[in-house]
């Protein structure tokens, strides 16, 4: 009697933990479908998606004025004008810096892709707007996507756009003695470039 109990008791764990296995697989499918969503969740601009959040929480604080701004049409942070830009070299270079900042200021805060060979995206944790580094051969942008970007958005956002003027200033600038033909950016004008799109940040924190 002992080893039928025992018997059924082996069958009946061996039951449970093969549900439990299905259910982590099932809910581990559901969260890789969940995180292509996400990527997806923008409305089309440029080939990319910036849908922020259409519906999320809609109508739990009551119904807000109508933005009619169109959300595919982003909002220029800064451009910088330059005499040369090496695309190639400037798109590594910056895509590796936007690759170390995806966890400013803590793990996951920020995904990085490449959208195409001249656009770098970031998406924020919290989905409220990303941003896009634009490059040309004469210029390096940066252009905001989304109509209610949160608090936390602006404030990690300048985190990251500090230090990507100061990765620019770097590329551009240091090394006195690399000839300008040699170098990934050449400002138009390198007495102000970094300066003129600090001005249109919020402050640096000290």
């Amino acid at each position: 009697m002992k080893s039928v109990i025992s018997a059924l008791l082996s069958c009946l764990l061996a039951l449970s933990l093969q549900a439990q296995s299905s259910y982590a697989f099932s809910t581990s499918k559901s969260f890789v479908s969940n995180e292509k969503t996400q990527s997806a969740a923008f409305k089309t601009a440029h080939g990319r998606s910036t849908q922020l959040g259409e519906g999320l929480f809609g109508g739990l604080f009551g119904k807000k004025e109508e933005d009619n701004r169109d959300p595919s049409v982003p909002i220029r942070l800064f451009e910088i004008p330059c005499k040369n830009v090496k695309l190639g070299g400037c798109r590594f270079t910056l895509g590796l810096f936007l690759i170390g900042q995806q966890g400013t200021p803590m793990k996951g805060t920020w995904k990085a892709n490449q959208a195409s060979d001249a656009v770098l995206d970031m998406f924020h944790m919290d989905n409220t707007a990303m941003f896009s580094v634009v490059m040309t051969e004469k210029s390096i942008s940066v252009d905001r996507y989304g109509l209610e970007p949160s608090l936390r958005y602006n404030l990690h956002e300048s985190l990251v756009l500090q230090g990507l003027l100061d990765e620019i200033q770097t590329l551009a600038l240091e090394g006195e003695a690399v000839a300008e033909e040699n170098r990934l950016i050449v400002f138009s004008n390198a007495d102000t470039a970094i300066e003129d799109a600090r001005a249109k940040l919020p402050a640096r924190a000290a």
